[in-house]
């Protein structure tokens, strides 16, 4: 099952110890009234510091995805005093959690640590069809929403009649196609498809490819991993993102207490990125390309991987 940004806050949370998830029955800009947080803090704290963040699915429209940090807290009458200048509108109801050690944002950006790391190797296996051919056009941009890695695979409609639902594309590899990517001098990152050999107009395409995983950053945003490896690299984000963690808070730590944390989690990170290897799903066959094929051009060079067979890369050519 696909995890949402809040899941995976909430996991990191519990296994470090260090999430609370408060229902206030009320309180204003700087206070938080919740009877059932004495149980978590039975003795007043006349220096609380923890951080407060307000869930986007609080009925609290204002204080919807903003974190402010805790005063003290008074259980006598379960209220937690917030510094100034608070949150932007009262506290009513809703969700909002509590982080001890770390702010929110740093889970997240922890979390976005561990995906990135993910995204060089598990990459998602992605279908895009959404483009129709069009007359006299050569060139084509897949769906930059699916976060490109690769694109291996094109077919292409070939049959329109209305009542064959569902008719077998065909591979289009005998339109000579070849993908392009390249980065513009503000970062953008652009995909695009060239033809060798002009497509038949109205006609979808269907494109493979693989991609990696987008930045979480609202509540709802989702880590799409499922199947059989859904597991395996949620382990690995969750260690991964403790390390950062453990890592930036041994940083203010004395020089032997702080070797030995970073230690513990070195050989933690170790274990779990040799399993993260070993269970890793392997990527798809590339293409196969005959030189003179379609334009008669001989795309690629030779010095191009695909020129020889459709391995990702080549470490030796063995003679026959």
């Amino acid at each position: 099952m696909a995890q949402t940004a809040l899941n995976l806050v909430r996991e990191l949370g519990e296994r470090i110890g260090d999430i609370i998830v408060s229902t206030p029955q009320s309180g204003g800009n700087l206070t938080l009234v919740d009877v059932h947080l004495g149980q978590y803090f039975p003795q007043p704290l006349n220096q609380f510091n923890g951080w407060v963040y307000c869930t986007q699915a609080s009925p609290d429209l204002a204080n919807r995805g903003q974190e402010r940090r805790g005063q003290n807290w008074q259980p006598t009458n379960s209220l937690l005093q917030l510094y100034p200048p608070g949150f932007p509108a009262s506290i009513s109801a809703g969700e909002y959690e509590i982080h001890m050690r770390f702010q929110r944002r740093r889970k997240i950006a922890a979390l976005n640590s561990a995906i990135s790391q993910l995204g060089l190797t598990w990459f998602r296996q992605i279908v895009d069809e959404t483009i129709t051919t069009q007359q006299s056009t050569w060139i084509y941009y897949p769906d930059p929403m699916q976060n490109w890695a690769n694109i291996y695979r094109i077919e292409i409609q070939i049959n329109l009649a209305e009542t064959q639902v569902g008719y077998p594309f065909a591979d289009a590899e005998y339109l000579n196609w070849r993908p392009r990517r390249w980065v513009d001098e503000l970062g953008k990152e652009t995909w695009a498809i060239e033809f060798g050999i002009l497509p038949p107009i109205n006609r979808q395409l269907r494109i493979f490819g693989e991609g990696f995983y987008p930045t979480l950053v609202n509540d709802t945003d989702i880590l799409a991993i499922a199947g059989k490896w859904e597991g395996g690299a949620l382990e690995w984000i969750y260690d991964w993102a403790e390390f950062r963690l453990n890592d930036s808070l041994a940083n203010r730590q004395p020089t032997g207490e702080a070797e030995r944390i970073r230690q513990q989690a070195m050989d933690r990170l170790e274990r779990q990125k040799n399993d993260i290897l070993t269970s890793a799903p392997s990527h798809l066959p590339g293409r196969i390309v005959t030189p003179g094929h379609g334009d008669a051009m001989a795309f690629p060079s030779p010095e191009d991987w695909r020129y020889l067979g459709a391995f990702r890369s080549s470490s030796f050519i063995r003679g026959g």
